[in-house]
């Protein structure tokens, strides 16, 4: 059994056995999956799947014992097609810089556009993951960059950190809700409500959860997401507090929202992070200097 063929098998299976509906998502003949469940079955003699009225009804126990190893060696089969990929990318002098989505819209997506299309030679790989990913990433050298909300918690001795913006955590309700009536709001305010905010593997989430406990709250996050505007659009329908960091307001609607800042905020500080190394070739030179350049630049 090849690993296309596996990928048959746990198809059948996931499909309930049912060779039509395996046929449509793996896009080959009903006929043909068939005929391979056939032939292997003949060849290796051995029954992978109990039938009644000649239909496929569920796995025998050998079949079962054949699909688990599927599974593992299809997982591991993949694992290393990523790997591939990754060090096919950083043979080819690929710079892979990862960054939570959020990060990517509000802060690097003018950036971004602008220096590949200036530099179609300079490639470069962006993968969009949280703040909790990306370090591990970093850590086992899957990422050249990665851009990261503060606590980092990385060693200085082993990374440079740049910070590249200063903000904060906001509250975003409806316009109509009770607290938007208030110039600042504080957290003891949020009691009676729900909170919104990105889901655990997000350290927005932490930092939240940290700060609720810390000022005794007796509210709690009840909704969570990795999408911050479905999150801001849940404050429209409901008396629910988006908890999210302030630069998103650029693009939201005034009348849409409310934005009411915290009497004792929670920093939103976003820090550029690269591995310390004795040398950097010229284009992850160049990169780092061009991102640089481009926040650090003086405003008008």
């Amino acid at each position: 059994m090849d690993i296309t063929q596996m990928y048959y098998l746990i198809t059948i299976v996931e499909c309930g056995c049912n060779l039509s509906l395996a046929a449509r998502r793996i896009h080959i003949s009903q006929s043909a999956l068939s005929q391979f469940v056939t032939n292997f079955e003949r060849d290796e003699e051995i029954e992978l799947f109990i039938r009644k009225n000649s239909r496929l009804e569920e796995l025998s126990p050998s079949g079962q014992k054949v699909y688990e190893y599927a599974q593992k060696i299809v997982s591991m089969y993949e694992e290393m097609q990523e790997m591939v990929r990754k060090e096919s990318a950083k043979q080819k002098g690929t710079i892979r810089i990862g960054l939570p989505s959020l990060v990517l819209t509000v802060l690097f997506s003018n950036f971004f556009s602008r220096f590949i299309v200036e530099n179609p030679d300079v490639k470069i790989e962006i993968i969009e993951e949280g703040s909790y990913e990306l370090k591990r990433m970093l850590f086992e050298k899957d990422l050249d960059y990665a851009v990261l909300v503060a606590p980092t918690g990385l060693d200085p001795k082993s990374y440079e950190e740049h910070v590249i913006q200063i903000d904060e955590y906001t509250a975003f309700m409806n316009p109509i809700h009770a607290l938007s009536k208030k110039e600042e709001i504080s957290w003891q305010d949020l009691n009676p409500y729900q909170i919104a905010t990105f889901r655990e593997s997000f350290i927005t989430n932490k930092l939240v959860s940290e700060k609720l406990k810390s000022k005794k709250s007796e509210t709690a996050i009840t909704l969570t997401s990795a999408s911050w505007d479905f999150l801001v659009e849940t404050t429209y329908h409901s008396d629910i507090i988006a908890i999210l960091p302030a630069p998103i307001k650029r693009y939201l609607k005034i009348e849409d929202v409310a934005m009411k800042r915290f009497n004792d905020p929670i920093p939103f500080n976003v820090l550029l992070c690269r591995p310390i190394k004795q040398s950097y070739s010229p284009v992850e030179a160049y990169l780092h200097e061009e991102m640089l350049n481009y926040f650090y630049q003086p405003i008008d």
